[in-house]
């Protein structure tokens, strides 16, 4: 998880006004957002919420008193113990045969969503992408506008712009594992950007 982003996905967020993260970088210990005058404190902490597991956190969000300004903030701490899993991206699976080729994504809860693929690169994908955005709820399927591979700094990256109801969204990973896991996992980060 790359931490600026995360940061970033919070401040994204309608109401929120900043971010801060308590402890280590890789692995908050807590988060903080200041939200306008006049947030509904409810609808922002599910989407701090959504936004968390997104990254890989589990989180209770809960509200501090107003600050002298008016304004309240939404707190998440580190994650309770006997809370569900969350969903995160574990593993895409790609298997060719005689029929042709089925791409599945699995998510850390074992959710798991199959798409039926064609052979080229393109098609491959694509297939990755509706997976993926099947399992981690998007409502529809995006499309691929472009998918990018290349060295930064010593390291594979791949990074993917996909278009879901005519919002452009953009995700990177680093390239780990088999092309299909890497294009799924930058898909992963674009859907988190919502």
């Amino acid at each position: 998880m790359a931490v600026g982003m995360l940061r970033d996905d919070l401040l994204s967020l309608p109401g929120v006004e900043s971010a801060d993260l308590d402890g280590d970088e890789m692995a908050p210990s807590g988060v903080r957002v200041r939200l306008a005058p006049g947030t509904d404190v409810a609808t922002v902490g599910e989407e701090v919420r959504r936004v968390l597991a997104l990254h890989g956190l589990r989180s209770e969000v809960g509200v501090e008193p107003a600050s002298p300004d008016g304004s309240p903030r939404a707190t998440s701490g580190p994650p309770a113990t006997g809370d569900a899993p969350v969903r995160t991206l574990e593993k895409i699976r790609v298997d060719e045969g005689r029929d042709g080729v089925v791409v599945e994504a699995f998510a850390g809860d074992e959710t798991a969503e199959m798409r039926a693929a064609g052979r080229s690169e393109p098609a491959l994908d694509q297939a990755v992408v509706g997976a993926v955005a099947a399992v981690a709820g998007a409502p529809s399927v995006p499309l691929i506008r472009s998918v990018d591979v290349r060295e930064l700094g010593g390291t594979r990256v791949v990074t993917v712009m996909i278009d879901e109801n005519g919002d452009r969204l953009v995700g990177s990973a680093v390239f780990e594992g088999g092309r299909a896991y890497a294009v799924g996992r930058a898909v992963w980060a674009a859907l988190s950007s919502r």
